[in-house]
């Protein structure tokens, strides 16, 4: 794998996952919390596995199967309950920091997330992070084929910075992200703060793996 430090100075633009390496969205209302709630929204009968679920990107996922009604409805909702947990949440270890010092380095920082943009815009209004990150390409409607592990979302950040593949690098902690980061052209940076964590990613090849988005920062 390249070194990492090596992989960012080459690049000009940050493209950041949101839940996980920023903050832990449902820290403070598990998702099971959430997923149950999006349930109530599709009806009774779920499929086994949607009504086990502890997603709510799963449900989201069958509310599309029950038509275009239902599937807004449970987005629209599973967005107001991002915003809700994002609002409880404090910033992950060093997040903060290392954001802010990319900015003042001179890479643009951009979210890209299956999070709602409406949420993780909130989250950075409220710690101060919103003149550092410069755009959010985030969930923006129910079609969960626009999400990650599709590049859509990194494809789309790219359009609108006028950026190519090379210019950038995707820095996430799930296998969606290094995934639509190679469906992209993009090179990925794999964030494992477990070593089964640690495992997992690098079973899906990304181009370097760090224990802490700490070990991410540049100067010093």
């Amino acid at each position: 794998m390249t070194g990492v430090k090596e992989l960012l100075q080459e690049k000009d633009h940050i493209f950041l996952d949101f839940d996980g390496p920023v903050c832990d969205v449902f820290a403070e209302l598990p998702s099971l919390k959430v997923a149950d709630r999006l349930k109530r929204l599709v009806g009774p009968d779920l499929p086994a596995e949607v009504a086990a679920s502890a997603d709510p990107f799963d449900v989201l996922e069958y509310a599309v199967s029950c038509g275009p009604n239902a599937a807004h409805v449970v987005e629209r909702q599973l967005s107001r309950l991002e915003g809700e947990a994002v609002s409880m949440i404090s910033p992950a270890s060093g997040a903060q920091e290392t954001i802010r010092e990319w900015a003042a380095q001179g890479f643009t920082v951009t979210i890209v997330s299956n999070n709602s943009v409406d949420a993780i815009r909130s989250f950075l209004t409220l710690h101060d992070l919103a003149e550092q990150v410069r755009r959010i390409s985030a969930r923006s409607s129910s079609d969960p084929e626009q999400l990650k592990p599709n590049p859509t979302l990194i494809e789309a950040a790219m359009r609108a910075l006028g950026a190519s593949p090379g210019q950038c690098v995707m820095i996430g902690d799930s296998a969606a992200d290094v995934l639509a980061a190679r469906a992209a052209g993009v090179a990925s940076v794999a964030l494992a703060v477990t070593p089964a964590k640690r495992r997992s990613l690098a079973s899906v090849n990304p181009d370097a793996l760090v224990g802490a988005l700490a070990d991410l920062r540049l100067a010093g």
